[in-house]
């Protein structure tokens, strides 16, 4: 995968002239696919290094933004937010969620089934929920907590439409990896309330992992270039 992701990134100015549009779109798509996941991670893992007192069993990574009143869902818990996890926590969030949204519309054009492109609509919706999320910080409250759940709700849903597609199709494998996920993705989702930032990693590993493995079927459908996808040249 590492391979095929690096022969995208160096793909010659020629190359890319070959591509149709719909072939630029996915290779966009699945780069920024990709590049979402890894930005969403680093950001918090940056974040939690600058607050030593952050409990996965006690805190939700939104705490890293700030925690309004007594704390989120009224649960007290350690204050580990600072001016600098805020900023880094929702500039991460808002670049990883657009990155999202691109990543989306390939999906969208990667299938013409209906059912795939609903699930692509709904990881659109999700994307967007995760820009609401760094838009909209913890002490906002409602805006936040509807965005939160949104993300580990609405991309899962997504996954689970796409994955029913693929299973019916040649790509039986991916679509039962891509279903097993979006089942981890919403396990965590429904463990939110209970067991905070453990219950949020659960939910990223399945989305994440979802994503990525989705971003890699469109980088390769991307580098398969037929005589048909080939514009003509005046």
């Amino acid at each position: 995968m590492f391979d095929l992701f690096l022969d995208v990134i160096y793909m010659t100015s020629t190359d890319i002239e070959l591509y149709s549009p719909r072939k630029r779109l996915l290779t966009l798509a699945g780069v920024c696919g990709i590049a979402s996941v890894v930005v969403a991670v680093i950001a918090i893992m940056v974040a939690v290094s600058y607050s030593p007192s952050f409990d996965l069993t006690q805190n939700w990574t939104s705490d890293l933004t700030g925690i309004s009143h007594e704390g989120f869902l009224n649960v007290a818990r350690p204050v580990v937010n600072t001016a600098t996890t805020e900023i880094i926590v929702r500039t991460g969030w808002i670049i990883a969620g657009l990155l999202g949204i691109v990543f989306a519309m390939g999906l969208y054009r990667d299938n013409s089934t209906p059912s795939y492109r609903l699930g692509a609509i709904f990881a659109g919706l999700g994307a967007a929920a995760f820009v609401g999320a760094g838009l909209f910080p913890e002490p906002i409250y409602v805006p936040h907590v509807v965005a939160t759940y949104a993300v580990f709700l609405l991309g899962p849903i997504g996954m689970l439409l796409v994955a029913g597609v693929l299973i019916n199709a040649p790509d039986k494998r991916l679509g039962a990896v891509i279903l097993a996920l979006a089942l981890i993705a919403l396990i965590g989702a429904a463990l939110l309330t209970y067991m905070r930032g453990v219950a949020q990693g659960i939910a990223t590993l399945g989305i994440g992992l979802g994503i990525i493995s989705l971003s890699t079927k469109m980088l390769r459908h991307a580098s398969k270039v037929t005589p048909e996808d080939i514009q003509p040249t005046s």
